[in-house]
């Protein structure tokens, strides 16, 4: 897909443009809110991607009558003639599924039908699962349509009529819905990476301004005591309200034989320093968070989450900041569904320049959305099967060859449709204005789900690939990209090649 480009604006609206991610890594990535990205004197002026982001709710019937309240969000971007393309992320939120999601794509295309009403007709497409639903291999199909109706200048609401099926499994179901759009755009810089930029440069790509990578413990409440170790990543942006962060975070199990546990939740935090005068890189908070989660045996009932959190940050160092943070983790479950405590530590490195700063840099980063085909993993039953999984990677470049990448990858076929993997490594790449490149990533992060044999959930992965640009003269144009590695679970699960192909599509943002 060649990103489409737009004239130069004088500012771009602040809107959301990510509500729930996932693309998740499981998650990681995840699922985010977009900026603004805005033109200032002496800046490169920025281009732009006309972006929808849509959060819609409905309820699948599933064999036996029993009901699951399905939430769904999608970042969309618009390739023109009222096409879009772009991830999507499904997960339980009601019954008794939590833990149940499903990442993928999803195509749609826009009718207006009179002054402020629309109608869009979309297809989706997907892997996932969890909870025991019956999923099969776990590739979902949602063609679905919508009428919208616009309420403001960057929001409409609208019903939606869907069809949900698992072409393996055991899932059919059709439903009405609830669903509201917010419009936006995805800022990006037409430069060669490094480019010195003046300062004042724009705000760029989704708007997060902060990136950070978390772990933490759940000590589930009850006898006997049961704690499950979490890694994961929050995306944060600052809005002008002093002392106020909000964004999204995925996590999932590594350690704690809980693993196929994963949640995605979106929240805010307030913060203050205590000691302005004597120790202003000293801060103090609280979180609050909502969102969804489940699998790995934990029991959040049908999904949906709340976690309240005090917190205390260090700066200690321009851009960087350590934090640790305590407090209560509850699902929505009227029965006995999940209380737990937790704690977590987490690492933060602002992405766009510090306050004040003379100059900044272009950054290449990357999407890539992959297939990859896992020919001998270990179930539980000692048994070796294949399995395929889609994938939606972001790369983003610390220097000319080195980059680092976030990845979530969800299994579609080979029975084990639950099987969802989040990982967070470096990279390293030939120079990014050659026609053809290789490069290799050493990646870790969590799995689990679908009977794959990853005991804790924690796991490793190597790849080599080699990519190919189809325009020659266009550093910025997409690539295809084939690759082959090995995936090792920390314990239980042995070694597994796999296979890959994908399709990576670059652009600049602004950056440290």
């Amino acid at each position: 897909m060649h990103a489409p480009r737009s004239p130069h604006r004088a500012a771009f609206a602040a809107a959301p443009t990510w509500t729930a991610r996932a693309l998740a890594l499981a998650t990681t990535l995840a699922c985010a809110f977009g900026g603004a990205a805005r033109a200032q004197p002496g800046g490169l002026a920025p281009q732009a991607i006309a972006t929808r982001t849509s959060l819609g709710v409905e309820t699948l019937r599933l064999p036996q009558g029993e009901s699951l309240g399905l939430l769904g969000a999608t970042l969309l971007f618009e390739v023109g003639d009222g096409w879009a393309l772009g991830p999507a992320l499904y997960g339980a939120a009601s019954g008794r599924r939590g833990g149940f999601f499903v990442g993928g794509v999803e195509l749609q295309r826009r009718w207006t039908l009179g002054p402020g009403l629309w109608a869009v007709t979309g297809l989706y497409a997907g892997g996932g699962g969890g909870a025991a639903a019956p999923v099969g291999g776990g590739l979902m199909l949602r063609p679905a349509v919508s009428l919208l109706h616009d309420v403001g200048p960057a929001l409409a609401l609208g019903l939606s009529w869907s069809s949900v099926r698992f072409p393996s499994g055991q899932i059919g179901s059709r439903q009405l819905g609830a669903v509201a759009v917010w419009r936006g755009d995805f800022g990006y810089v037409d430069a060669a990476a490094g480019t010195p930029v003046a300062a004042g440069a724009p705000s760029s790509g989704l708007g997060f301004d902060r990136m950070a990578a978390t772990l933490s413990v759940v000590r589930l409440d009850g006898a006997p005591a049961r704690r499950i170790g979490l890694v994961g990543v929050r995306a944060e942006r600052r809005p002008d309200a002093a002392g106020l962060r909000w964004g999204l975070e995925a996590a999932a199990a590594a350690r704690g034989d809980a693993a196929g546990y994963m949640e995605v939740l979106g929240g805010a935090a307030l913060e203050a320093a205590p000691l302005p005068h004597w120790l202003p890189q000293w801060r103090v908070g609280l979180r609050a968070a909502v969102g969804l989660g489940g699998g790995g045996a934990v029991p959040t009932g049908g999904g949906a989450l709340a976690r309240l959190t005090g917190l205390t940050e260090w700066r200690f160092a321009p851009g960087w900041a350590v934090g640790a943070e305590a407090g209560w983790l509850r699902s929505a479950h009227a029965g006995a569904g999940l209380r737990a405590r937790q704690a977590q530590l987490w690492l933060a490195a602002d992405l766009d320049p510090p306050a004040g700063a003379g100059s900044a840099q272009v950054v290449r980063t990357e999407w890539v959305a992959s297939l990859q085909d896992h020919p001998r993993v270990r179930r539980g039953d000692g048994r070796r099967a294949p399995l395929q999984t889609v994938g939606l990677a972001l790369n983003r470049y610390l220097g000319p060859h080195l980059y680092l990448s976030g990845q979530a990858h969800s299994a579609y076929a080979g029975g084990a449709g639950a099987y969802s993997v989040g990982l967070i490594g470096l990279g390293l790449a030939t120079d990014a204005a050659a026609r053809w490149r290789v490069g290799a990533e050493a990646l870790a992060g969590a799995a689990g789900g679908g009977g794959v044999a990853t005991a804790g959930g924690a796991l490793a992965q190597a790849q080599v690939w080699a990519s190919w640009r189809a325009d020659a003269t266009d550093p910025w144009g997409g690539a295809w990209r084939a690759g082959l590695g090995l995936t090792r679970a920390h314990r239980g699960g042995g070694t597994s090649p796999l296979a890959e192909i994908a399709y990576s599509r670059p652009f600049g943002s602004v950056g440290r």
